[in-house]
């Protein structure tokens, strides 16, 4: 009660201080009387006992400040008046404040930015209720955690009978790109396998319809589905007539249950548009690819969960159980997606929390010497009773006022940017699909870089400027007074620290052009400029034979070979850089131990005859497929540089006979032998900076796929010549649609972009740094010229050249420079230490950002340091220049 009363109390005196004040002055006076009528009493006259009450309890007026004192609006009507005195003296200086405060919108800007990014991509809640208690459960190897395994069907259905350690579970597979035939039209959908119980799991009821029955996870009773809210928007209309109606995916009908929640969002993939049942029948061997979601039970760890799974799993059947490598992994579901976006978000993090120190350090260079020309102000402050702490207050308050002003500028320039970071970043690095905005904790963010931005800029400027001599202050004008050696070695030191840190910004931007020019030039190992590229996928009962899927790829190449314009015209279930892995396999060399448990992983590509010529793909040995290798002709194959490497090691590859690793638990059934009869260069799947990929190609008339891309090359426009392969397809059938159309100029530039993306942002970022480095050498070789104009006018009158004199003005701005320099290059390698493991490819854990490049890049190094230099001359030479035109009259009689 009594801290309610205080704090009614202290708002009362805020908001209502002349009637507090008429109250206050009433009762102290009360008071007096009270105290003077004791002494009249005593024997005194009226005129003594009240000068002798004033004398004990002293003057009104003081007793009435002790008293208002005693309160925290006190503490907030002092902080008020240095507010306003800080407003009324910044708008004095209209030049320094805009200076000011662009220099820290500009930083803080920056560093909410890419906050945002952080806290929307890493740190925000999945969109489902209670999210935190959501895990991702999945089998590792038992030697290596980030090794993910295959979940067998029994397995899973074992934990569905028999967990408590999860409240709730489900299973899904990835979202994958189908056909839908509706309103007489076909496109490319993603539809997402999925249990009845993830819904459940995830507590986003279906906004209408019902859910999915457990006997409809059954293969052959599966033909059902939910439409996702935005389909049902765009293409039916929002109609609840559609419920009940059957759609057709891959030429095979299904019939709409239901239509899920608007709000329902995985953010971690590209959105689905149809869920299908998810078919766990016991007939099913393995559940392959798919993925289990579950929410803990209330009170247990995922430490728990993993040994009461872990328990389950040893108590299954041994021919049931999964291999005995494997081990559980229980982990926080938002953790799992974006875990490996962490490394590269907080390099940039880091890299944008220099630019902040930089304007920080800039600022605190402008205050200093702001803080020397009104020390004959604050001498008078001092004369008429304000204490050093005041001082140093109210040039605090400055300061935060300063960076508050320039905070509310840079979360709007922020939040902008990060909407473009967002944009332009790579796919691959940002793993959530989600926006960012102001939020909570993008506030309490921006709140702290401000409080940090005013201590780091202020503190250092108040402790000088507060500490004055009186005398000398109010004997010398305002143009009198000179900087101490303690502030001179603070400012050359301030300036040296933008130096290095500048230097280090430098040198990254540096390290990644270097990298992005090594990428551009990087060997890709194939060539098809100007060519047009798609892809083909056959779904449905019509194309369920390998003969049918034959079939329509020759007419379709035919039919293409055959426009006018076109030279060529090949086939590929896989391309080039756009990391098609979805045929896979494990090989052995037949009649040799496996080189590894399972065999040898590669990348299994079908492709035509001419797959080769057209791709400019160079066979180093052996020889390119033909037309004579049909389906009933000897099955052949081919190698990359790579996968011969892992096979065969340095023997030569041609001749021997490779056998197909049967996986069952894997879903991967026998297959028959192939012969190697060449060898190929490798070409990038991903990019230059990419795990070495074992390839392995084989004729595509012996391994038909129902998907494929195509690449045609012509000399027409592209747009006449996408419009007549759009003809042909629509021929040839209409319900397959034509996707994922690019050049393949498209595909290098896309393959390109994060590291295009990087280069861009990091110089950027160095660009910043080199204008701020500018402005705090400008101000101090500025400065410097000013207090020693006298000097230097009297050098000029005793015949002092005016070289020496420039030499003299710029000196100090190197040594500052150098010293600088010096210390960037030791951070810069301390930092390219502690950073290297990040910032180059580590198989199997994280995609490289550098390429081809050093770490301690000599080059890279140099290149920085002499564009340092030479910015450090310009800011220096201009200011520096008055130095030589000082008029010696004038000099002499400068105050």
């Amino acid at each position: 009660m009594s801290l309610l009363r205080n704090l009614a109390g202290g708002l009362r005196s805020l908001f209502r201080k002349e009637q507090v004040d008429r109250e206050l002055d009433e009762e102290l006076r009360a008071y007096q009387e009270m105290a003077a009528e004791e002494k009249i009493k005593g024997g005194m006259t009226r005129k003594e006992a009240l000068r002798a009450v004033r004398l004990e309890r002293g003057n009104l007026e003081v007793s009435k400040e002790i008293v208002r004192s005693g309160g925290w609006e006190s503490f907030v009507e002092t902080c008020w008046r240095d507010v306003r005195l800080a407003v009324r003296m910044l708008r004095k200086s209209p030049g320094f404040t805009t200076v000011a405060i662009l220099t820290l919108a500009l930083g803080i800007g920056a560093n909410t930015a890419i906050f945002s990014v952080l806290e929307s991509q890493l740190w925000r809640p999945l969109p489902f209720p209670d999210s935190e208690r959501l895990v991702d459960v999945h089998l590792t190897l038992r030697e290596n955690h980030t090794h993910w395994d295959v979940l067998p069907n029994s397995v899973y259905r074992a934990w569905r009978g028999q967990v408590r350690s999860l409240e709730k579970m489900g299973a899904y597979d990835y979202p994958g790109a189908r056909n839908l035939t509706a309103n007489g039209t076909s496109e490319r959908i993603r539809v997402m396998p999925v249990t009845a119980s993830l819904f459940e799991t995830l507590e986003v009821p279906l906004a209408l319809g019902r859910n999915f029955l457990p006997e409809e996870e059954v293969t052959g009773r599966d033909h059902v589905a939910v439409l996702s809210h935005a389909l049902w928007e765009t293409h039916f209309g929002s109609q609840a007539s559609v419920m009940g109606r059957p759609v057709t995916i891959d030429g095979e009908p299904y019939v709409v249950v239901g239509i899920a929640a608007q709000r329902l969002r995985f953010e971690f993939f590209r959105e689905p548009d149809v869920y299908v049942p998810l078919a766990l029948d016991s007939s099913a061997k393995v559940l392959r690819n798919t993925y289990v979601i579950g929410r803990l039970a209330r009170g247990i760890s995922r430490d728990q969960a993993r040994a009461e799974l872990d328990g389950i799993l040893q108590s299954q059947p041994e021919g049931e159980r999964a291999k005995q490598e494997d081990v559980f992994g229980v982990t926080n579901l938002r953790e799992t997606w974006t875990e490996f976006a962490a490394r590269p978000l907080y390099f940039f993090a880091g890299a944008i929390l220099l630019v902040l120190l930089i304007a920080c350090v800039n600022n605190a260079g402008l205050l200093l010497a702001r803080g020397l020309s009104r020390q004959r102000e604050f001498a008078l402050r001092a004369t008429l009773g304000a204490s050093r702490t005041t001082l140093i207050r109210q040039s605090l308050a400055e300061s935060l006022l300063l960076s508050v002003i320039g905070g509310v500028l840079g979360t709007i320039g922020g939040i902008w940017a990060s909407r473009i970071f967002a944009a332009f970043w790579e796919e691959s690095t940002l793993p959530r699909n989600t926006e960012t905005y102001l939020d909570v904790r993008v506030l309490l963010f921006v709140l702290g870089v401000c409080i940090f931005s005013a201590l780091l800029t202020g503190t250092t400027p108040a402790l000088f400027s507060s500490r004055v001599d009186v005398n000398e202050a109010l004997r010398k004008g305002t143009s009198g007074m000179s900087a101490s050696r303690s502030q001179h070695r603070t400012r050359s030191l301030l300036v040296a620290v933008e130096v290095s840190l500048a230097l280090v910004l430098l040198f990254g931007a540096g390290l990644f052009l270097s990298s992005f020019v090594r990428l551009q030039d990087a060997p890709r190992g194939f060539e098809a400029p100007g060519a047009l590229t798609f892809e083909v996928s056959l779904r449905g009962e019509k194309y369920a034979k390998p003969e049918q899927m034959r079939r329509y790829f020759e007419n379709l190449t035919g039919q293409l070979g055959s426009l006018p314009g076109v030279r060529e015209v090949t086939l590929g279930s896989g391309l080039p850089l756009t990391g098609s892995t979805e045929v896979w396999g494990n090989v052995n060399v037949a009649g040799r131990p496996p080189a590894h448990k399972y065999g040898t992983y590669v990348t299994i590509h079908a492709v035509a005859p001419n797959y080769f010529q057209t791709l400019h793909m160079r066979v180093l040995a052996g020889r390119a497929f033909d037309t004579h290798d049909e389906p009933g002709s000897t099955l052949v194959a081919i190698l990359n540089h790579n996968a011969a490497t892992a096979l065969f090691g340095t023997e030569h590859p041609l001749g021997k006979v490779l056998d197909f690793v049967a996986q069952p638990q894997r879903g991967v059934p026998p297959q028959p032998s192939v012969q190697v009869v060449g060898l190929v260069e490798n070409a990038q799947e991903f990019g230059a900076d990419e795990n070495p990929q074992a390839d392995l190609y084989v004729p595509f008339a012996q391994r038909p796929l129902p998907s494929a891309y195509a690449v045609v090359g012509s000399d027409i426009p592209r747009g006449a010549l996408l419009g007549a392969i759009r003809n042909v397809a629509y021929t040839l059938d209409k319900d397959e649609p034509l996707y994922d159309i690019k050049t393949v100029d498209q595909l290098i530039g896309d393959s390109l972009r994060g590291a295009r993306f990087n280069m861009i942002l990091v110089g950027c970022l160095a660009a910043v740094a080199l204008a701020l480095v500018s402005v705090g050498i400008f101000g101090v070789v500025a400065y410097f010229v000013q207090q020693r104009t006298q000097e230097f006018g009297i050098r000029i009158a005793l015949g002092a050249s005016s070289s020496h004199v420039l030499q003299q003005a710029i000196g100090r701005s190197y040594m500052m420079g150098v010293a600088g320099l010096a210390c960037g290059v030791a951070v810069a390698l301390v930092l390219g230490r502690i950073l290297r493991s990040a910032l180059y490819l580590a198989p199997a854990e994280h995609l490289g950002m550098l390429y081809g490049v050093k770490i301690y890049d000599p080059l890279s190094m140099l290149a920085a340091s002499i564009v340092l230099l030479a910015v450090l001359f310009l800011a220096s030479f201009i200011p520096a220049r008055r130095a030589m035109r000082v008029d010696p009259m004038t000099a002499l009689r400068y105050e």
